[in-house]
């Protein structure tokens, strides 16, 4: 029986193909080389609200598959638009697959969308936090770490010594930078509106097979650019993958973690996923052929 086709739905700042480029970095091949037969990556707002991303996703499936049924292997933002669309009544997602979806939140999003939050983090933990980073990428690293890094760091050291006196500024424009300031996107990534949206006990799934698997990785392996969030939600005791804490991105289904970055998931990193969408590939084939 021929299998189902797959969807790839990209996360927040995504896209279908750019190019060359493929959001999925050679995920496409990797699942055609197990036995997929049609993989389908639409793009969707990179910067839309939930409804916007998920609208047009559905649009995307439905022009290119009609009433057949997909699967759906969803990054990041991608698996909210795919899990509010069956929530909605969609009949034509056979399964959803996520890595790294934020169903609980990420309290990145909830600091840039108030900075105020940071009042709510321990200055003595977050420096606590900075210490354990720079002992871990010494020992990881015996040669100089890039510079843009040291800076980070530094510059992170000084905000949160500021933190102490009731100035959150610094702190607040660094995570106010990770999104723009007309991002639809943002509000439906905090801790917040996805408990509105994605309950803890997964009714509005309505039966359909969902599976998750997530990152969970030191401060010190991270991709630079997910430094300073990953050492923000280290010093609460969040693990995570650099943006998402794994408790977030785990469903009663969970599958595996993966010691990647939020950028590893998708295989932009070295650290090679391909075992992961194989397992997946696996999986759903099973579902198929029920």
């Amino acid at each position: 029986m021929p299998s189902l086709p797959i969807v790839l739905a990209h996360g927040y700042l995504g896209f279908g193909a750019l190019g060359p480029l493929n959001y999925f970095n050679n995920v496409a091949s990797i699942l055609q080389a197990a036995g997929a037969t049609q993989v389908f990556a639409p793009d969707v707002p990179p910067k839309g609200t939930l409804q916007a991303r998920s609208s047009q996703l559905a649009q995307a499936i439905n022009d290119r598959f009609r009433d057949q049924e997909v699967h759906v292997i969803a990054h990041s933002m991608g698996g909210l638009d795919a899990r509010y669309l069956i929530s909605r009544g969609a009949t034509n997602i056979g399964s959803l697959t996520t890595l790294g979806s934020p169903f609980r939140g990420t309290l990145v999003a909830d600091v840039a969308a108030d900075p105020t939050r940071l009042f709510q983090v321990s200055p003595a933990q977050l420096l606590a936090a900075i210490g354990r980073y720079e002992i871990e990428v010494a020992t990881a690293w015996p040669f100089e770490v890039e510079a843009q890094t040291h800076f980070a760091i530094g510059e992170l050291r000084s905000a949160v010594n500021k933190l102490g006196n009731g100035d959150y500024s610094g702190l607040a424009t660094y995570f106010r930078g990770l999104f723009s300031l007309d991002d639809g996107a943002l509000s439906e990534l905090t801790t917040e509106k996805c408990r509105q949206n994605f309950p803890d006990d997964q009714h509005d799934l309505r039966g359909v097979p969902t599976y998750s698997y997530a990152g969970s990785i030191a401060p010190a392996r991270v991709t630079p650019l997910l430094t300073v969030p990953a050492i923000l939600l280290a010093s609460t005791g969040q693990e995570n993958d650099g943006v998402v804490p794994l408790a977030s991105a785990t469903l009663r289904n969970h599958m595996g973690t993966l010691q990647v970055d939020h950028f590893g998931l998708v295989g932009w990193t070295p650290t090679t996923v391909a075992n992961c969408y194989r397992q997946i590939y696996a999986t759903i084939s099973t579902l198929s052929s029920q």
